[in-house]
């Protein structure tokens, strides 16, 4: 779609509040979507365009992605639980590789989504990661692949069944839980597989 015109209706709609308030009183809280969806059209803005420098490129997608950040942390000053919110801010935190802090509040942005919509298989699933990559709370981590795999199957939730999915788009996704979830097992303690063997709906067998 046009990403300009998306992104000047959404500053239309802040701006709309800001005209809308009085000086006797503090101008009301904009809403919520106008802020995380302009934050994404501007995620989006940044991605470059064919025929951009390296440099040009790096330089507006920093420049994209630092307005963005500061909306979806703007959204969540109002709304710390909104779920949105916090994934979206979680994925450009999370794109910082090797920020280990960002990589720490992802993982608790990610914790956030997921409470907000337990069946968000991809909340699950980013979360497993970000404490992968933390290597702090292996069996943590191990249950956030369990429940984005039991989830993304079909086995919970609203989500459609392994049958009614398209095999290509699913199998990618589920070997990449697999693997993750593999590697944090072989992280746990014996005592800690125990705990994880014994959870409802776990996925180890011979409990």
């Amino acid at each position: 779609g046009d990403l300009v015109r998306a992104a000047s209706e959404y500053e239309s709609c802040l701006l709309v509040v800001v005209a809308g308030s009085t000086t006797s009183s503090p101008p009301p809280n904009p809403p919520q979507g106008c802020l995380i969806n302009l934050a994404s059209v501007l995620v989006d803005m940044g991605g470059g365009e064919e025929g951009e420098g390296d440099a040009a490129a790096a330089e507006k997608e920093e420049e994209y992605s630092s307005r963005a950040e500061s909306l979806y942390r703007r959204a969540l000053s109002y709304d710390p639980n909104d779920g949105d919110a916090s994934y979206n801010l979680a994925l450009l935190l999370q794109d910082r590789r090797g920020d280990e802090y960002a990589t720490r509040e992802a993982a608790a942005l990610y914790s956030v989504a997921a409470s907000s919509d337990p069946d968000r298989w991809d909340a699950w699933a980013n979360m497993a990661a970000a404490l992968t990559e933390l290597r702090e709370r292996p069996l943590e981590a191990a249950r956030a692949y369990e429940r984005s795999i039991v989830l993304l199957q079909g086995d919970g939730g609203e989500e459609e069944s392994e049958e009614e999915r398209d095999p290509s788009e699913i199998d990618p996704y589920l070997s990449a839980l697999y693997y993750g979830y593999g590697l944090q097992l072989a992280d746990l303690t014996p005592g800690a597989c125990l705990i994880l063997a014994r959870a409802p709906r776990s996925l180890l067998i011979g409990k």
